[in-house]
């Protein structure tokens, strides 16, 4: 198994061994560890069949950094570690997100939902319940359970957060939501989308199922280590990693990292390259996993869409990133997309019905980019 990268030497609570590792290093390290699980291809005389439109993907997991345009992330200029992981990879410029504020963006991502006036301003100072979706509005979750496809949101800082827990929410409908940081071990709710949606929320008259299907981050490690990471993975780090919490915010003070973390754009290119060795290190990583890296929107001021779409998108140019042995390092597509076209890419992997949005006739799914699997 590839060695553990560290980047995060040299800052309060990184481990005794942690390395500082150079973004040329980096791409090394993940180019060959992605390459391991390529499978190889058998010698022909005949031409290669046509690659298949999408591929059906084992495990996919997609992760959401914060308010960042893809020209101060992905592109010439941005933080290194982050230009190396694009080089690891195949990069997508013509990402948009969906709109303005987090929390609209999350519920499109995870419902192909358009965007409300209560996501548009996060649910601040409303009431929980005046912001949930009710229980006749499907999730990418209802269609994964309708394929017998597993699923889990993990998101960091749920467990360590004031009455921490799973399906971590306000504690009553009538008032508002209390974690939206900071100093809440940095979690929001308005970056986590299963509680805004019935029925995951009270599916079974219970928040059981919330409860075994969103969950503290760590338990993605012991998913992945065990070999049992769900075919469909959210991931949401807390407000320091996912680079949320700028210096115009005070920074990571107030989160687990403490004051003298790196913030903003620093702090996810100082977390991201452990997370993403780690799990494409993992037994769960395979041939067909896929690991999509991308934003929740663009700075305020960017209201561009996905135009070929025509879904309404208006959340700026953020880019996306996505790193598997089905990909090209280094490659880069043409294809326009946003969050509603990520759902229409997992609906034409897996066969199942569009839910919202992700089903408007200009959405379609990433493809002319896969390699046979």
């Amino acid at each position: 198994m590839p060695e553990l990268l560290n980047v995060t030497a040299g800052t309060p609570g990184a481990p005794e061994n942690a390395v500082c590792v150079s973004p040329h290093k980096l791409l090394v390290a993940l180019t060959l560890t992605l390459l391991v699980a390529a499978p190889a291809r058998a010698a022909t005389s005949t031409s290669e069949p046509r690659r298949p439109e999408v591929p059906r993907f084992s495990h996919v997991v997609e992760v959401f950094l914060e308010n960042e345009e893809a020209g101060k992330t992905w592109e010439a200029g941005g933080p290194p570690h982050l230009q190396a992981i694009r080089q690891a990879g195949l990069y997508i410029p013509n990402f948009f997100g969906i709109g303005h504020a987090s929390l609209d963006n999350y519920e499109a991502a995870f419902a192909g939902v358009a965007p409300t006036s209560q996501g548009t301003s996060d649910c601040l100072g409303q009431p929980y319940g005046t912001c949930i979706f009710p229980p006749s509005v499907p999730t990418i979750a209802d269609r994964l359970d309708g394929a017998q496809r597993s699923w889990r949101v993990y998101a960091e800082g749920m467990a360590g957060a004031p009455a921490g827990g799973p399906c971590l929410h306000a504690p009553s409908r009538q008032a508002p939501d209390p974690y939206q940081g900071p100093g809440t071990n940095g979690y929001a709710t308005r970056h986590n989308p299963a509680p805004w949606f019935d029925s995951v929320l009270t599916k079974g008259g219970s928040e059981a199922y919330c409860q075994a299907h969103d969950v503290d981050l760590a338990e993605l490690w012991k998913d992945a280590d065990a070999g049992h990471l769900p075919a469909y993975s959210f991931v949401e780090p807390d407000t320091c990693h996912d680079g949320h919490d700028t210096s115009l915010l005070g920074g990571c003070a107030l989160d687990p990292e403490g004051p003298s973390a790196p913030n903003g754009t620093a702090a996810m290119d100082a977390w991201l390259p452990t997370f993403v060795q780690r799990l494409t290190s993992s037994p769960s990583w395979d041939r067909r996993s896929l690991l999509i890296i991308t934003f929740d929107e663009s700075e305020s001021s960017d209201t561009t869409g996905c135009v070929p779409c025509r879904d309404g998108s208006a959340g700026g140019r953020i880019g996306a990133v996505l790193l598997s042995p089905l990909v090209t390092a280094g490659s880069t597509t043409d294809w326009q997309g946003d969050h509603y076209s990520v759902l229409r890419t997992l609906e034409a992997a897996w066969w199942l019905a569009p839910l919202a949005h992700d089903g408007d006739p200009g959405v379609t799914p990433l493809t002319g980019v896969w390699k046979r699997s």
